[in-house]
């Protein structure tokens, strides 16, 4: 029997967006490896759950498509750890904290108590408590910084089931070169990236799967080249690019017709003072 799968994504989707910090274009993705790789053994798992909106997501999916899959949440609630400035740039200690008691609320509202195992600390100790023959088909790496990424790269890979999926939160973040760094230390500096939405890569470490995987379209960010084929393939996230610039292109334009209007450079239009709400909304003071 054939499922929907834009169904399955958006139904899914829509329960667990209040819950993510990702853009939807970025959980599409996620989605899309899933079901790359949806036939092979192991589970899914996710390093830096947060409130557990992807983590919940990828549960909810599972269930819909009957994959015989559970899900590893691993957070330590109490945001991120020791950081290394001159490579994690603007993430700091204790940052990105949330509340345990309000992601067992939820999944238990989302009925996924069975399908989802929430591991509470720090990685290397929730990592002691993983089963003994755990093996993963997909890995979702949202841990932000140098020693997390490398924490969770060193125990996915080995673990890793051929043609297995990691999926990259922060790999192309500016500022902070601590994602990449653990990712080329433990998988080396020539595994095939390919760019996602965002600040989001994924790699398939141990052999793509798709058959019908497009040709690469090598380009260079960051001092690092990525294949964005995929990317471009993205209607959705492309999308979303054209709107944003048309927004802030229309929105400088705005502000200049407004500080016109006060200078008296400029006769004022009639809508000369429409960005005058939005003033202040991105910076206080």
């Amino acid at each position: 029997m054939s499922v929907d799968l834009d169904a399955v994504f958006e139904r899914n989707y829509a329960l667990v967006a209040p819950h993510t910090l990702l853009v939807q274009a970025q959980v599409r993705s996620i989605f899309d490896r899933l079901v790359e790789v949806r036939h092979l053994p192991g589970d899914c798992i996710e390093f830096g759950g947060f409130r557990g909106g992807l983590s919940f997501f990828l549960a909810l999916c599972v269930r819909d498509l009957g994959l015989a899959k559970r899900v590893h949440m691993l957070d330590s609630f109490q945001g991120l750890p020791q950081t290394e400035p001159a490579v994690d740039g603007p993430f700091e200690r204790g940052m990105m904290a949330s509340d345990l008691q309000g992601v067992l609320q939820l999944r238990a509202a989302l009925g996924l108590d069975a399908l989802v195992e929430v591991r509470a600390g720090w990685f290397e100790s929730s990592l002691e408590q993983m089963p003994p023959a755990a093996q993963f088909c997909l890995a979702h790496l949202d841990a932000d910084v140098y020693g997390s990424t490398r924490t969770a790269l060193q125990y996915v890979l080995p673990r890793l089931v051929d043609g297995g999926a990691l999926v990259l939160d922060d790999c192309l973040f500016f500022g902070a070169t601590g994602v990449i760094r653990a990712t080329e230390e433990v998988l080396g500096k020539d595994l095939h990236l390919h760019l996602g939405p965002k600040t989001q890569a994924f790699v398939f470490p141990k052999g793509d799967p798709r058959p019908d995987r497009p040709d690469p379209a090598w380009r260079t960010l960051g001092a690092r080249r990525y294949d964005v084929a995929d990317l471009l393939a993205r209607a959705d996230y492309l999308e979303l690019l054209a709107w944003e610039e048309a927004f802030y292109r229309d929105h400088a334009q705005w502000y200049r017709e407004y500080r016109q209007m006060l200078s008296g450079s400029a006769d004022a239009a009639p809508d000369s003072y429409r960005i005058t709400s939005a003033i202040g909304m991105l910076r206080r003071s």
